[in-house]
């Protein structure tokens, strides 16, 4: 008899993706709020010279509200104030021009020269920016290589320009190679925060002398809101106005899309679910995910909940709720109807299940099994959109070809 309660690596690996990018964090305000003092949100109310501003372009931070960028008397302040869960704890990373010190730094700030020469990086959420600010190149470690579906990255993985620095199978008790590390000395390490001591790496990095940078783009509790970190890695590299143009389009893009569904007369009911050990995990209405739902034209059934991530469920609850809903998305590392109905035979209940309109957005993964869609399509929320609005809405974008979301099939040897 098969034991289902014990799942295998690949559903686990999803799931710890899902969770870490999809939104199971319940975005906080952190106790104690960020020091302004005389910095200013965008250069503009600074002195346009050198002298004062390090970068004469920059960016306003107008959907992200996991970090602040403000523009002091010769440095930029960066400051991540909800790294992870219910966090307590703001980072602050002052930025100067080589050669520099800055004035009244705080003690308890992270100093970096910019532009970053050197990085590394254990997440693959900032992988994508780096190509699109033409630096990809300062690029000289990042854990899980095999995993990387940029093009841009991937080729210079390939020859060899970019090391391994994970040691195992990776995932979110990823290991590292700290004497690679040392050979490479990268000027900063992108990771990501937990809150867990276990699978955190920034205290163990920072320990050994390196400099570790939070990214927590998963906290952000709307696509465009994740999109626009690509301002925060830009500031490592004095790109402010090269992000700004490039994240303007992106929302620009979005905005039309979502256009053309904003009256559609007929709306389509949605529920997402990931199972997994006998819950559901529910993203909840205040999610990146209901907000997705809501721009691509159809009606989330969580949508009244206020929960910002997503919410372990029982079976039941869900069945109450979704049970009449026409579209289900996301439901795991299931391939195909036969093997999510394998997980739990109650999946037939579900109108979305037995009408066959169950979509995952693994359709673009890479031989070595990193899922496109929690990289790329992080950073392209207008064509994840459209994904979307060509599954509620097949009329109003009858020539898209879906790029991550694919219908399952009843059988994986369909689907093939």
């Amino acid at each position: 008899m098969k034991d289902r309660s014990r799942p295998n690596r690949r559903s686990l690996a999803l799931f710890f993706a899902a969770l870490c990018t999809a939104g199971f964090v319940v975005l906080s305000i952190p106790a104690n709020e960020p020091d302004r003092g005389a910095c200013s949100a965008t250069p503009a109310d600074q002195a346009q010279t050198a002298a004062s501003v390090p970068h004469a372009g920059g960016a306003g931070i107008r959907h992200a509200k996991g970090f602040t960028l403000e523009y002091c008397n010769g440095y930029k302040k960066l400051q991540v104030l909800s790294p992870w869960r219910n966090a307590r704890t703001i980072f602050t990373y002052i930025l100067v021009p080589r050669g520099r010190e800055a004035p009244g730094a705080p003690s308890d700030a992270m100093v970096v020269e910019t532009p970053v020469r050197r990085m590394a990086a254990t997440t693959t959420g900032c992988i994508p920016f780096l190509p699109m600010l033409n630096v990809e190149k300062t690029l000289v470690g990042v854990s899980g290589c095999k995993r990387i579906n940029t093009p841009e990255i991937a080729e210079l993985i390939r020859q060899e320009q970019i090391a391994e620095i994970g040691v195992g199978n990776g995932g979110m008790s990823i290991t590292l190679n700290m004497e690679r590390l040392y050979v490479l000395q990268p000027e900063i390490v992108v990771v990501y925060g937990t809150g867990i001591p276990e699978y955190d790496l920034h205290p163990k990095l920072m320990e050994a002398g390196f400099k570790a940078v939070i990214f927590s783009s998963y906290m952000e509790t709307s696509p465009l809101g994740r999109a626009e970190w690509i301002k925060f890695i830009a500031a490592f590299f004095d790109k402010e106005a090269e992000a700004e143009r490039l994240f303007e389009e992106t929302a620009r893009r979005y905005a039309t899309e979502a256009a053309k569904v904003r009256n559609a007369a007929d709306r389509p009911t949605v529920f997402s679910a990931i199972p997994y050990r006998g819950l559901m995990y529910v993203p909840g209405g205040n999610s990146y995910v209901a907000r997705f739902v809501a721009d691509a034209g159809a009606d989330y059934v969580w949508s009244d909940d206020p929960t910002p991530g997503s919410m372990p469920l029982n079976m039941e609850n869900v069945i109450e709720r979704a049970r009449e809903a026409d579209c289900w998305l996301d439901p795991g590392a299931s391939r195909s109807l036969s093997e999510l109905e394998s997980l739990d035979e109650r999946f037939s209940v579900f109108k979305a299940f037995r009408t066959g309109r169950v979509y995952n957005n693994d359709a673009r993964t890479g031989p070595g099994g990193g899922n496109d869609y929690w990289e790329t399509g992080e950073v392209k929320p207008d064509l994840v959109l459209k994904d979307l609005i060509s599954i509620f809405h097949p009329d109003l974008l009858p020539s898209h070809e879906r790029i991550w979301y694919r219908q399952l099939p009843p059988n994986e040897d369909e689907g093939k």
